[in-house]
């Protein structure tokens, strides 16, 4: 080999399977650094301190009957926890495939596993810093404006609200190949019904509250009234009688055993779908 090859092999060497994971997932943030709806979701976040400083939170609570806590700031997390993850992974995807950016990408020195991961990855990161945001800003303004929680019960909602946006990103990214148009209504829709449907089977078809059935209450869809309840909030209307079944269950271990299984669930799906995904 003489001098003039020996830069060239190098410049040639492909990179490992955890370098094109990384390349994957920074090209995917760049792309979402570019929409509008990332943006939109966190103004979302942003929204806390707005309205928490501006008086309007405090009297958008006392309007319901809520005390004005950091628990409170954070209210409408079981909603915005499988819809955040699946807006922003929905089409993480399927609009490669829609758009056929594929057909440049496959061809590549690209593995599909690193492909696959990359996306989730970028997804993920992304829904846990606009939570974390969230947070963030629930706690410093509670603590500074109303009642503050206590740090170990908010460290414990933090951990299980993380653990269910890698549930709800990897079903979000899991389902999103076999959608033209993306996952994100089929996940909004079932997450947040399957906990009414869930806790409306068991009560009337488990009598024993004591049941090992009982245990669905760890699964994801639950995990953002759990979180809730770890910082002392409740919620009332059509949602009560679903805290009322789930109150007292505060083992976080269970919740994230549950989260991390589902999320491989859905991970494992959607990989096999873009192996075998014909171009």
């Amino acid at each position: 080999m003489t001098s003039d090859e020996a830069p060239r092999s190098k410049i040639y060497k492909l990179p490992s399977g955890a370098g094109q994971i990384v390349t994957v997932m920074m090209t995917q943030m760049r792309l979402y650094a570019k929409s509008k709806l990332v943006w939109i979701l966190v103004f979302l976040a942003l929204l806390i301190p707005i309205l928490a400083y501006g008086g309007t939170a405090k009297d958008i609570l006392d309007a319901f009957g809520m005390p004005a806590s950091t628990a409170y700031l954070l209210i409408l997390l079981p909603l915005f926890l499988p819809i955040i993850p699946a807006m922003i992974g929905g089409k993480v995807i399927s609009s490669e495939f829609k758009n056929r950016t594929v057909y440049q990408i496959f061809p590549l020195p690209l593995s599909r596993t690193s492909f696959f991961i990359g996306k989730f990855l970028a997804a993920f990161i992304l829904s846990v810093g606009i939570f974390s945001l969230a947070y963030g800003f629930a706690i410093f303004c509670g603590s500074n404006l109303y009642v503050p929680s206590y740090p170990n019960d908010v460290l414990n909602s933090f951990i299980v609200t993380i653990a269910g946006v890698f549930a709800f990103s990897a079903m979000a990214c899991g389902l999103s190949p076999y959608f033209k148009r993306g996952s994100a209504g089929l996940i909004i829709s079932t997450m947040i019904f399957l906990p009414m449907i869930l806790v409306l089977l068991l009560a009337v078809y488990v009598e024993d509250p004591n049941s090992a059935l009982w245990n669905l209450k760890v699964l994801p869809p639950f995990s953002g009234y759990q979180a809730l309840q770890m910082i002392d909030a409740v919620v009332g209307g059509p949602f009560s009688f679903i805290l009322d079944e789930i109150v007292g269950t505060y083992d976080t271990y269970k919740y994230i055993a549950a989260s991390v299984l589902w999320g491989a669930l859905f991970l494992g799906i959607g990989l096999a779908k873009v192996k075998g995904k014909e171009l």
